[in-house]
């Protein structure tokens, strides 16, 4: 076998294990009667800052149509996980929040055990493995479209501290909270590094 017949096994093999990871992860979630896509909602609105937390930025985030999303929503907001608030300066939007049941219940994630497994593994190989899903990441992404996201502290709109001690949203031309600052965002574009 050739070395490039290695290095192709090697992708493929790859490719069908994270394939596999996926179903297993996906398997997990059918559980304290939920199905997979009502828990990445409320891991979405657990992590995303306050401009994100909306049914349009779910939908995105899910990959899905703002139909679906809001049956999501509504099936969730039925059992008391999460609840929508107006937004007080524009009446037509409505916010995401976690509920105090949602979060318990987010204590109880299926998916821990995966950061248990994630754990248990050496710092260098888990440094590397980020990078590389990373990168994997954005290359299925810009060939399948998508929304982006990131963590606002990483993101081209960020303009850094302000006097009154937040955060400051180029975007949004808003502040926001440290808290939020560390947190996903909808609007999220990646810095530019300067390089050519």
């Amino acid at each position: 076998m050739s070395t490039q017949d290695t290095e192709i096994s090697g992708k493929e093999s790859l490719s069908r294990l994270l394939d596999r990871l996926g179903r297993m992860a996906r398997g997990l979630q059918y559980c304290h009667g939920l199905n997979p896509a009502q828990w990445d909602s409320l891991r979405f609105v657990a992590q995303a800052n306050r401009f994100s937390r909306t049914p349009g930025a779910l939908a995105a985030f899910l990959g899905t149509t703002k139909g679906t999303a809001s049956q999501t929503l509504n099936a969730l907001e039925k059992k008391g996980y999460l609840s929508r608030v107006p937004d007080p300066d524009d009446k037509r939007v409505r916010h995401i929040e976690l509920t105090e049941k949602g979060a318990e219940l987010l204590a109880e994630d299926p998916l821990n055990c995966l950061d248990q497994a994630i754990g248990r593994l050496p710092d260098d190989m888990v440094d590397t493995m980020k990078e590389g899903l990373e990168r994997l990441c954005i290359n299925m992404q810009s060939r399948c479209g998508g929304q982006d996201m990131g963590i606002c502290t990483t993101c081209g709109h960020f303009q850094g501290p302000t006097d009154a001690g937040n955060m400051r949203c180029g975007y949004k031309q808003a502040d926001l909270s440290c808290e939020d600052a560390k947190r996903f965002c909808i609007n999220f574009e990646a810095a530019q590094t300067g390089d050519c």
